[in-house]
């Protein structure tokens, strides 16, 4: 199965992912749709949202309130809510998804939002921390963890991966960096590359990803 969703959904794969907003949504209702997103990404060997669920763990309290950006079905939602938290809000550009991640019971509120299109419709400060896994390849440039930081309060938490060929290829590390410099925020952890997508064809050992936490200032 997964090797039709790739051929079907090009855009969202590999080395050169698509950054715009209308590719990035019309491939991943198609994905949804298959009725497969979740089981397709445990064949993968997908454990991200279990890793970002015990770096949340390790660093926010579980009567924090939680935006799950760029949500999908709800894996990291259902993960998070395991753990006990329950005040979990997700918001995605798929329809599809989120109302996969509605059935999940995970979240107390879920909105569709473009996050390209900044600011993003939520009040400065609104969570205490934020979870974004899976999807900064995305993005282009750092203005959207830029935004990340402004709706999270000072002292929350900013936890997210990055593939590890775009830390390179983009010397992200450096944007990063200038983040910190500019005093949007601090590191407080960070991994060595770790397995992504294990079992999927093109990923492989080829692509790996890092886990950030970072405090916001």
């Amino acid at each position: 199965m997964s090797n039709g969703i790739e051929a079907d959904t090009p855009e969202i794969w590999g080395t050169n992912a698509s950054t715009d907003s209308a590719i990035v949504e019309r491939d991943y209702e198609a994905f949804s749709k298959t009725g497969v997103y979740d089981e397709t990404f445990a064949d993968w060997g997908y454990v991200g949202p279990e890793t970002a669920a015990a770096l949340m763990r390790n660093f926010v309290p579980l009567n924090s309130k939680i935006l799950d950006a760029a949500c999908g079905s709800g894996l990291t939602g259902r993960a998070l809510q395991t753990l006990g938290y329950d005040d979990i809000h997700g918001i995605d550009i798929s329809p599809s998804l989120l109302e996969e991640a509605r059935r999940s019971g995970a979240y107390k509120v879920l909105t569709r939002v473009d996050m390209q299109s900044l600011p993003l419709p939520i009040e400065d400060g609104s969570f205490d921390a934020v979870n974004f896994i899976g999807a900064l390849s995305y993005f282009e440039g750092s203005d959207i963890l830029r935004e990340l930081c402004r709706v999270t309060v000072p002292g929350g938490h900013i936890v997210f991966s990055q593939r590890d060929d775009l830390m390179r290829d983009l010397n992200y590390e450096a944007q990063l960096r200038e983040l910190e410099v500019v005093g949007l925020w601090r590191r407080v952890f960070s991994t060595d590359p770790l397995p992504y997508l294990p079992n999927h064809p093109q990923y492989g050992s080829s692509i790996r990803v890092q886990y950030f936490v970072y405090e916001v200032s």
